[in-house]
């Protein structure tokens, strides 16, 4: 795991800092744990939205979201940017887990190399996908609908290994998360073969996570890291230029496919109801997918109050 520092300081100043220190009172250290994909943007704007509260938050960026979902399961951070599938997984297994807010829909499609025109014409082929994730559960129902999930190989990597092997036709599609979905497409290696989103769970995919013990412990922690989240992701939402400045630096891509990828990203911090029928759509679907035997616990695995 890889951790970065911020770079937005300029964008969200925090004058209340200074009163703090000037006090000679010490921030409370906590940890962030995020993604390399761009549907956790979000979180990079939080550290400075974060000290004016006397918090010092340090973003610890994971290459597995199973990786983590354990380590905000396990407390090695504090709370999560958590792929929706993952948490519930954990959730099921023992691991009291809960989802406080949505956080960003979509943001992953099916890219194919040429010749491949239909999902169909995938039967026979090999797919690299990232195991565990949603992108993993929508892609499985869609082959079991074209009837050929028992004629294609799964081959299981982290997204951002997915685009040179099929540059070099290692594999024939991806299931893949932005940036790394446009990348590929805006590079050559393959064109849109399915944007993922007409699986009954819709865009639904990730949400802001934290653990059962520690909301139980520091409901006031909870509450102001919930409120600095839902505030940050306004911000990606209303201001779609964040989104690509943030892509280009903390994802070394550039502006071209920074603002295409922008464009399957839909920033949300609504909670509601819709929201909610997506996740418990999403149990279904992994229980057919036999990744979970049980549904989550709705009334601890959902906690929206914080929102």
């Amino acid at each position: 795991m890889i951790s970065r520092r911020p770079f937005l300081a300029a964008a969200l100043a925090a004058p209340a800092l200074v009163a703090r220190q000037s006090l000679g009172q010490s921030l409370r250290k906590i940890k962030l744990g995020t993604a390399f994909t761009t549907t956790t943007n979000a979180m990079f704007l939080m550290p400075d939205m974060l000290k004016p509260e006397g918090i010092d938050a340090e973003i610890v960026t994971f290459p597995s979201l199973v990786q983590r979902m354990q380590a905000v399961a396990t407390g090695a951070v504090d709370v999560g940017n958590g792929g929706l599938s993952a948490t519930m997984q954990l959730a099921t297994k023992g691991f009291p887990m809960s989802v406080l807010a949505d956080g960003c829909d979509g943001g992953w499609m099916l890219v194919a190399r040429k010749g491949i025109e239909t999902v169909k014409d995938l039967a026979g082929k090999k797919i690299g996908v990232q195991n565990g994730s949603i992108g993993l559960v929508s892609l499985n129902w869609k082959l079991r609908h074209e009837g050929i999930a028992d004629k294609v190989q799964l081959l299981f990597l982290d997204n951002q290994d997915q685009p040179t092997p099929l540059a070099r036709g290692d594999l024939d599609a991806i299931c893949c998360f932005e940036p790394y979905a446009t990348f590929a497409e805006l590079n050559g290696f393959g064109h849109k073969l399915w944007v993922p989103y007409d699986t009954p769970m819709g865009k639904t995919n990730l949400g802001f996570v934290a653990s059962v013990p520690l909301i139980r412990k520091d409901p006031d922690l909870i509450r102001t890291l919930v409120k600095a989240h839902v505030k940050a992701t306004n911000i990606m939402r209303d201001n779609p230029q964040i989104a690509i400045d943030t892509t280009v630096k903390q994802f070394n891509m550039s502006k071209e496919i920074a603002e295409a990828s922008v464009k399957n990203l839909f920033f949300s911090a609504d909670s509601g109801p819709a929201f909610q029928d997506g996740l418990k759509a999403l149990a279904k679907m992994m229980i057919e997918d036999k990744m979970m035997d049980s549904e989550p616990k709705w009334d601890e695995f959902i906690d929206t109050r914080f929102v």
